[in-house]
């Protein structure tokens, strides 16, 4: 490789030497004349150009004391990529000899600043004589660069910042906001008068402290009576209820708590909730409990029905006294979910290192995903993973690490950032496989710019939706759609949009599929409906100057770019060196539009 590498070097430095005083230079004038480029016009795909060489150097040049070489080479603004070497001919004469053939495929990276060069080939003949150089032949003038233009969620230098990726949302608008805790006031046998202290410690301490995050809008004091015969006793119920409530109205913790009093006797609504959680008795005999309280009789009836049943005794010694008493129930409103400021003070919270009392795995869900700023919303889904390690905060985490690439300038930086967002989008598509975590693992890698695997996972994303036109499959075939004309499956990208959200970026994008397939009518009809969806980005009406370059209504070109131009910065520079208006550069028009 090092002696290929120096033997081209001097082969260079020969050929500027002879070529510029050699008098036989004008005999190789036509050594290249056979020679083209294909495609004509150098088109880009995905980062890289493609070229193929092809041709015949003529029997005229062909010597047993020959050789032949061909360098080409793509030359723009003040740098030149040499793209290696090519012999047609060594020497090796025979009298069958036609001419040399050339055809060689070439691939080299696309570079900034690329948009206006050229291939050129650069010739030189050896022989025994000395060193020949032919003119320089120019094969392909500009680089077709409109793939570049496909819009899926990068960061333009007049843009905003776009946000990237895919947050699982939990919908907190039909969540229960209020809850319910309930307390029971024992009563003696009988009683319904209590010395002091009236209330259990463990209610006493709730009065006084609460619970965080949680507001007392109301309590219920309901009067009970147990049907035993000294407890079941008209009005007993009434007068425990009314004795709690005046005794509840007195506490500081409620005085702008409204407290409401009432009572049930004679029904059986409170020992069936005691029911659904006792272990006392067997399911046959709680079975046969309940058809009793069921059967729909008197009280008196049911009453003597139960007492003939095995489990009475069990249910009467362990149940009927807490039928002495009186419930309390507090209903309590969530504020958590009412806070505006949650999300600042989680973070807060996070950022002292102070506990996070009062906060469950749905209040820590709501304050991340009502956070506006990635810091903060990547501090609480840190403390999601680790007490709640579920796909969500898995996924929201790594959604999170996206964007924050997405804004970062330093190109190491950016890279861990990417890293850290694929390691936890994994980890959530391993917890549960989902189309979700999938397109945001694909938007990892094209952020990257590792096209393949971005289209795998965008791809698998797909393929795991059964319905055609739900609304996470219209999104992530528009982004499928741009990656098919990044890898130029121009055809195939137009497909795609047929299944997409309608909306401006991917009506232009399917304009530009359409405009690459040379499909120029509904190119045109889908840059119009981008205009009509927005005028404003000014793409839809780049996209039209597109189509009228192509057919050459001048008067179009300029309407059109000038509209563009006007509305986007990039535009305008992207447009200087668009190939497809190298035909209008030099018209007054065209450079009046940049003034």
């Amino acid at each position: 490789m090092f002696n290929k590498l120096i033997k081209s070097t001097v082969f260079f430095l020969v050929l500027h030497i002879y070529g510029a005083c050699s008098p036989k230079t004008g005999l190789y004038d036509n050594l290249m004349q056979g020679i083209i480029a294909k495609p004509e016009i150098l088109q880009l795909h995905r980062d890289s150009v493609r070229i193929t060489i092809q041709g015949a150097v003529p029997l005229v040049y062909l010597n047993k004391d020959s050789k032949i070489y061909l360098y080409p080479e793509y030359i723009y603004g003040e740098g030149s990529l040499r793209l290696g070497e090519i012999i047609p001919f060594d020497g090796a004469y025979t009298k069958n000899l036609i001419d040399a053939k050339v055809d060689e495929t070439i691939v080299f990276p696309f570079l900034p600043g690329m948009e206006k060069g050229q291939l050129v080939l650069k010739g030189m003949v050896e022989r025994e004589k000395g060193t020949f150089q032919a003119p320089n032949k120019v094969l392909a003038d500009g680089l077709e660069t409109t793939p570049l233009l496909t819009r899926y969620g990068q960061v333009l230098p007049d843009q905003p910042i776009p946000d990237i990726g895919m947050y699982i949302l939990r919908d907190f608008e039909d969540m229960n906001r209020t809850e319910t805790r309930e307390f029971y006031i024992p009563f003696d046998l009988g009683n319904a008068q209590k010395p002091s202290p009236v209330f259990p410690v463990a209610f006493s301490d709730y009065l006084i402290k609460g619970e965080p995050g949680m507001k007392i809008n109301k309590v219920v004091v309901t009067g009970l009576s147990s049907p035993e015969s000294k407890d079941n006793v008209m009005g007993l119920a009434k007068k425990r209820s009314d004795f709690v409530a005046e005794k509840l109205k007195m506490s500081r913790s409620l005085s702008n708590v409204r407290v409401e009093s009432m009572y049930r006797s004679g029904d059986w609504f409170d020992l069936r909730q005691l029911l659904t959680d006792y272990e006392g008795i067997t399911q046959e005999q709680k079975a046969e409990v309940y058809n009793v309280l069921l059967n729909g009789s008197s009280f008196a009836s049911q009453l003597a029905s139960l007492q003939k049943l095995q489990a009475y005794r069990n249910i009467s010694r362990d149940l009927f006294p807490k039928l002495r008493s009186a419930k309390v129930s507090f209903e309590l409103e969530n504020t958590r979910f009412n806070d505006t400021e949650i999300s600042a003070s989680v973070f807060a919270l996070l950022n002292s290192s102070s506990p996070l009392e009062g906060f469950g795995e749905d209040h820590l869900t709501y304050a991340a995903q009502n956070a506006l700023k990635l810091d903060e919303k990547e501090a609480i889904y840190k403390k999601l993973i680790e007490l709640f390690p579920t796909q969500l905060s898995y996924n929201n985490l790594g959604v999170v690490y996206l964007n924050m690439a997405q804004r970062e300038l330093d190109v190491r930086r950016k890279n861990i950032l990417i890293s850290d967002a694929l390691a936890n989008l994994k980890q959530a598509n391993k917890i549960k496989p989902g189309s979700i975590p999938l397109h945001n693992i694909g938007r990892a890698y094209l952020l990257r710019g590792d096209y393949f695997e971005s289209y795998i996972a965008i791809s698998e994303a797909s393929g795991m939706e059964k319905e055609e036109t739900n609304d996470f499959l219209n999104y992530n075939e528009g982004l499928r759609g741009a990656l098919d004309i990044i890898n130029g499956d121009y055809r195939l990208a137009t497909i795609r949009f047929n299944r997409t959200v309608e909306n401006e970026s991917n009506f232009f994008n399917r304009g530009i599929a359409y405009f690459l397939s040379e499909d120029y009518l509904k190119a045109m009809e889908n840059f119009e409906a981008a205009v009509q969806a927005d005028r404003e980005t000014g793409y839809g009406f780049y996209g039209l100057a597109l189509v009228a370059a192509i057919n050459r209504d001048r008067d179009a070109v300029m309407e059109n770019l000038g509209k563009a131009v006007e509305r986007s910065e990039y535009l305008k520079q992207r447009a200087l060196n668009d190939i497809n208006f190298q035909n209008y550069r030099e018209g007054q028009d065209f450079i009046n539009l940049f003034k």
